[in-house]
């Protein structure tokens, strides 16, 4: 979104203003209320969702959503987690027990319904898209709440965060995330401001499928790669991840190149093995690096995003963050919000490893 640093502005101006306000999609007035022992929010539908008070128990269908729950520290109240939760290291690292839980499907190969009621949890965190009607009518006939979320931008990432912490009594935390969240863009924002248009620097993020595959200006990853300060050179794409061809690469002629976590390709390889890509600008100068972490990307939607914003904006600009010091940035975060540094958890930034296989 920083198409210019006025469009930036009024975004952290409107952020600061919602949650100084404490209305961020999630709150609801007084009259929301229904019996002694429930009461309504409002989900990232726009659906009013009656729920108890007090949620002691609930049911993550998605990795954001599960992402989100520890976030606001409420891990402790799942009963229920989707499929790949035992095989995320993070998950595990920053709360063990969660390999105690049963996994219940996914949104790609369908939730496990009885699974999920069988857990008996007092709400159901569900996944956004007009495919999940059916599971809220199933889960309403047992009396189940289903709160929907949907953490496609940076503003409705912060939405989340407030509303799940309304929602599981993390209030708190929720409010500290946020303010983190606001404070770290409006820091970033500070220090590029005065770079002029022509000299940001441009960059180009390798994709799910490798090298040639790139993010639209409708995904998440190019608003990231604009709020720390850079060009999206395939800004001009849309929809998903895009194929490109080797010769496109070349016309973009980026400053900078970071490859997603889970790439399917080897983006190393594909860089060896095209002779032509040597006069590529990042590749002359060796700005090719591995979007972090070992313990999931930061590119996606989820609250860690930030620290991908942080570590982009420093990679792209050095001399502007040359008092931070982001390796201590990151311990940091995750004490605060994980309560465990990311070197205790098993984190590191590994953003070199595509350099160090370049031939």
């Amino acid at each position: 979104m920083i198409k210019s640093n006025k469009t930036m502005i009024l975004v952290i101006l409107l952020l600061t203003s919602i949650i100084m306000s404490g209305c961020l999609g999630s709150q609801q007035n007084p009259s929301d209320t229904i019996t002694e022992t429930n009461r309504t929010v409002i989900d990232q539908k726009g659906r009013e969702v009656e729920i108890p008070k007090e949620i002691n128990s609930v049911v993550s269908t998605y990795g954001p959503a599960t992402n989100l729950i520890f976030a606001v520290g409420a891990q402790h109240k799942l009963v229920a987690v989707p499929d790949k939760t035992h095989s995320n290291k993070f998950f595990t690292s920053v709360y063990p027990e969660v390999l105690k839980l049963d996994e219940i499907g996914s949104r790609g190969e369908g939730l496990n319904i009885e699974a999920v009621i069988a857990s008996n949890p007092d709400v159901v965190i569900l996944f956004p898209g007009n495919d999940n009607e059916t599971i809220i009518e199933q889960l309403a006939t047992q009396k189940i709440p289903a709160v929907v979320i949907n953490p496609e931008s940076i503003e409705e990432i912060l939405e989340c965060i407030e509303l799940l912490g309304d929602v599981l009594g993390r209030e708190a935390q929720a409010k500290e995330l946020i303010a983190y969240y606001i404070e770290s863009l409006e820091l970033v924002e500070s220090r590029v401001s005065n770079i002029s248009l022509d000299q940001r620097k441009k960059v180009y993020l390798a994709g799910s499928n490798g090298l040639l595959s790139t993010t639209s200006s409708d995904m998440y990853q190019h608003h990231l790669i604009e709020q720390a300060g850079g060009i999206n050179v395939a800004s001009s794409l849309n929809g998903g991840w895009n194929q490109v061809s080797a010769e496109q690469l070349i016309k973009f002629n980026p400053d900078f190149i970071t490859s997603v976590q889970y790439s399917k390709g080897n983006v190393a390889q594909e860089i060896s093995d095209n002779k032509q890509f040597s006069n590529i600008e990042a590749i002359k100068n060796k700005q090719v690096y591995i979007f972090p972490s070992n313990l999931g990307g930061w590119d996606m939607p989820e609250p860690r995003s930030i620290l991908g914003i942080l570590w982009l904006s420093n990679m792209l600009y050095p001399e502007e963050f040359a008092d931070m010091d982001i390796l201590k940035e990151i311990e940091e975060f995750h004490l605060n919000f994980y309560g465990k540094n990311f070197t205790e958890l098993g984190g590191i930034l590994n953003d070199n490893e595509i350099l160090e296989k370049i031939k």
